[in-house]
């Protein structure tokens, strides 16, 4: 069985495509979002970072901002904003990688920039515009949620080792499930695990919890279509019929 860690809404849609697969899952999201209530300035000016779906669920809240200009991480982020009628995106990157390429250009380098993010950031992302001095201001436009405690179906379940696959979409995922598994007394050791990353720098992040290697399978690319897949080229692995 997998366990998704998503968000609840992004967890339906990846518990949806595993059932059409026959692989079982069960969902319990360890983070949650709270949209800021402040009011928040928009400008013709700036150009906006937007790297995650929740940012888009803030912007279709606002009224009469459809024409800002906006540079967006990964192509379902930008199909939702689109689906929102936003006119003006000026670039769709890949990843974070990608987007500091374009923003390095040197006829991209005077532009104001905004980043839209969360309480809980892209560490690797502010660190690579810092180091190569693009300028930004960041703007906090939701709070991200840590989960305090498991479901106690995913407790029981866990204690049985049938949940032999857990997906990470974040390093932050990744440290509330290790910590939690640590608050329950679950031993890592014991259970036959392996963990889907959605990147390489998500699967860097969980060797701290002594993760053996070989372990930890990454996604070809950080969306769900490879994530599938590779849940999918895995599932002898992960021993589904448990």
């Amino acid at each position: 069985m997998i366990l998704i860690t998503r968000p609840i809404d992004d967890a339906v849609e990846l518990q949806q495509e595993l059932k059409k697969k026959k692989i079982p899952s069960l969902i319990d999201p360890l983070t949650s979002f709270k949209f800021q209530n402040r009011k928040i300035k928009f400008s013709d000016a700036h150009v906006y970072i937007c790297a995650s779906q929740r940012c888009v669920d803030v912007l279709a809240r606002i009224k009469n901002i459809n024409n800002i200009q906006i540079i967006v991480v990964g192509k379902k982020v930008a199909r939702r904003l689109k689906e929102n009628d936003f006119k003006n995106i000026l670039f769709i990157a890949l990843d974070t990688k990608q987007l500091t390429k374009w923003m390095r250009k040197k006829e991209n380098q005077q532009n104001n920039y905004i980043y839209l993010s969360g309480s809980i950031i892209n560490d690797t992302f502010v660190s690579e515009l810092k180091k190569y001095n693009i300028s930004f201001r960041r703007k906090v436009i939701y709070q991200t949620i840590l989960k305090k405690s498991l479901n106690r179906n995913t407790i029981k379940i866990l204690k049985q080792n049938k949940i032999t696959g857990v997906v990470f979409y974040s390093k932050t995922a990744a440290d509330v499930y290790f910590k939690l598994l640590k608050k329950y007394k679950i031993s890592i050791a014991t259970l036959q695990q392996k963990y889907f990353a959605l990147s390489p720098r998500i699967a860097e992040h969980c060797k701290k919890y002594k993760i053996e290697q070989g372990v930890i399978k990454i996604s070809a690319k950080p969306d769900q279509t490879s994530m599938l897949s590779l849940i999918v080229a895995n599932k002898q692995l992960i021993n589904i019929e448990k």
